[in-house]
């Protein structure tokens, strides 16, 4: 059988083996654990308001930290079905979390519909790893459907609170940012981010004009979570 369950960060979770992300916490009990522990040292002693996290996937970040933190209000964000409805199976999985909402979109710089793609294994859509056709892209082999996005500043309009910002999604980061720049100015942000290499120079630079720092990097299957902030 392909369904699996597992615990994970004090969560119980259901997973597909077929899934990397799923198969590497069932038989490793390892996904991004040194990020996952480098944030929640982080927040720790700190009044955080809010864990935003942008491109949740199965919502293995937001279980923790609303698992870990429970006066930390928590929106998630994600624009691909099977994963929200992964989400939705294993917050109901852990009936103890209540302080989670799940928006069925993605951010970016407008509102739109964009396509999206992702890898196929022995007929089965991997869910890690979605992420927005570009230009560039060769689609041959690969899996892809339409998802809803909007503009990240039309969403959030907090300002003047101490806030704890995720954003993973496959290249996309660069037009997440730049739908929140009003966010970004009005409120005290600790951010983590996967950038990819060849995006770095460009997203840092941009990071940079809105006073945001880098503090650390930890790298993990081949990609790099920066975190800053800019207080």
């Amino acid at each position: 059988k392909s369904k699996i369950k597992f615990n994970f960060f004090d969560l119980d979770l259901i997973g597909d083996i077929n899934e990397p992300m799923d198969k590497e916490i069932y038989l490793f009990n390892e996904y991004e654990n040194k990020q996952i522990q480098f944030l929640i040292k982080n927040i720790k002693g700190s009044k955080f308001e809010y864990f935003i996290d942008v491109g949740a996937n199965s919502g293995v970040y937001s279980l923790i930290i609303n698992n870990k933190f429970k006066n930390i209000k928590i929106k998630s964000f994600e624009p691909v079905k099977k994963s929200i409805n992964k989400f939705i199976i294993n917050l109901k999985q852990n009936p103890k979390l209540k302080n989670i909402k799940i928006y069925k979109f993605g951010l970016s710089n407008k509102n739109s519909s964009l396509l999206m793609k992702s890898q196929i294994k022995d007929n089965y859509i991997q869910t890690g790893g979605f992420g927005v056709v570009t230009k560039k892209d060769k689609l041959y082999n690969l899996h892809t459907e339409k998802a809803s996005f909007r503009n990240g500043d039309d969403v959030l309009k907090t300002k003047n609170k101490k806030i704890i910002l995720k954003i993973d999604t496959e290249g996309h980061e660069e037009f997440v940012l730049k739908g929140l720049k009003k966010f970004l100015r009005k409120n005290k942000i600790f951010l983590q981010i996967e950038i990819y290499d060849h995006h770095f120079i460009k997203i840092n630079k941009f990071l940079k004009k809105f006073k945001f720092y880098k503090i650390h990097s930890l790298s993990s299957d081949g990609k790099i979570d920066y975190f800053y902030r800019n207080y």
